[in-house]
């Protein structure tokens, strides 16, 4: 065989340059799963710390296809490494912007993210672990935020090397650059980085978990999602309140799930023409309803006559419910409220409404 035809000249290129391109880039696309596969395998070791054999298979599925990103892109490297644009094209050099700088640009870019993306992968699949261990050093909440926070710098990262390594930009010129406006940025957001401060707070202190119940002032529903400036709240009428984290840590909150008992409170109006002596009889009818409930209710409870309002006498009823499930604590209080409903018609009293009573006096 005359191996001279290997050095003869196509498009600028040797056929033997050729056929190592070509060899490169068919060996990646026959081998880039399999070694992929391999790639994953050999990190799967540093996530043992952590891990265990029953999460190798989705640490493969998560890192797969990041991993044959990166195979392939360096596969196009090496390939076209062995290239080079004919001389009668007159394209400009790489240091010069034309279809060169062009190429070389996009590829620096497609890197950074490939390498950005398998980074951000691994903290997916930590993550992941987490919120399946039973027993996990973590608390699942704050795995999540950790995530997103990693997400983010990641992500920042990524811009300014790529700013440096495709552009050629100096870094450290546009930092200093933004030094006087920085000032100005971080006076702007000072709300967003109380609210950013309040997040870590909240995922170090643990006051709730996403799925609780809370109860924040007006405001009670399910926790749903923990952000980094917000957490949303979705309440029982199924509209989704956003509270700002700094709000939730500078108010008194009431983490209803992890409390084992509900408390009822509630005021019952009688009207005037009710006598001390029914009044009493009613409360103890009452005290005696809620009791009757047991062991749904607590031995401790507050019925008293409170007040002389304008248009009624009020009796304040208190009383706690063994259960922090809403739909359990309705039923219990459906029940009672009945009760107490045939308790008030029993001794010939009725419930007040707002009224009003003119006396006029007869002139002679």
């Amino acid at each position: 065989m005359d191996w001279q035809v290997l050095n003869e000249m196509f498009l600028g290129n040797s056929l033997r340059n050729w056929i190592v391109c070509g060899g490169i880039l068919l060996f990646t696309l026959l081998f880039n799963h399999l070694l992929a596969k391999l790639l994953s395998k050999g990190s799967f070791r540093f996530f043992k710390r952590f891990s265990d054999r029953r999460f190798h298979s989705v640490f493969t599925e998560m890192l797969h296809k990041p991993f044959v990103q990166l195979i392939n892109l360096i596969a196009l490297y090496l390939a076209f490494q062995h290239l080079r644009f004919p001389d009668s094209w007159n394209m400009a050099v790489v240091s010069e912007f034309g279809v060169k700088w062009i190429i070389n640009a996009l590829y620096t870019i497609l890197l950074i993210f490939a390498f950005s993306n398998l980074f951000l992968k691994g903290v997916e699949f930590w993550e992941y672990v987490i919120h399946h261990q039973e027993e996990a050093t973590v608390s699942p909440d704050l795995a999540t935020f950790i995530k997103r926070f990693a997400q983010v710098i990641v992500y920042i990262g990524a811009f300014f090397t790529i700013l440096a390594k495709a552009f050629e930009v100096n870094i450290t010129a546009v930092v200093t650059s933004l030094g006087i406006g920085g000032l100005a940025i971080a006076l702007a957001a000072q709300d967003t980085l109380a609210n950013l401060i309040a997040s870590f707070i909240i995922y170090l202190d643990k006051p709730f978990k996403v799925g609780e119940i809370v109860e924040l002032g007006d405001i009670r529903g399910v926790v749903e999602k923990i952000g980094f400036r917000t957490t949303r709240i979705r309440t029982f009428d199924k509209s989704l309140l956003i509270v700002p984290n700094k709000k939730i840590i500078d108010s008194n909150l009431n983490n209803i799930s992890q409390s084992n008992q509900r408390r009822v409170r509630f005021n019952i109006g009688l009207t005037y023409q009710s006598t001390p002596q029914n009044i009493l009889q009613i409360i103890e009818e009452i005290k005696k309803a809620i009791s009757a409930q047991n062991p749904s209710t607590a031995e401790e409870m507050t019925v008293r006559f409170a007040d002389f309002d304008s248009s009624s006498l009020s009796i304040l009823v208190i009383y706690y419910v063994n259960s922090n499930e809403y739909e359990k604590m309705v039923e219990v209080k459906e029940k009672i409220n009945v009760r107490i409903m045939e308790i008030v018609t029993e001794f010939g009293c009725s419930f007040a409404y707002p009224t009003q009573t003119l006396f006029l006096n007869k002139e002679s």
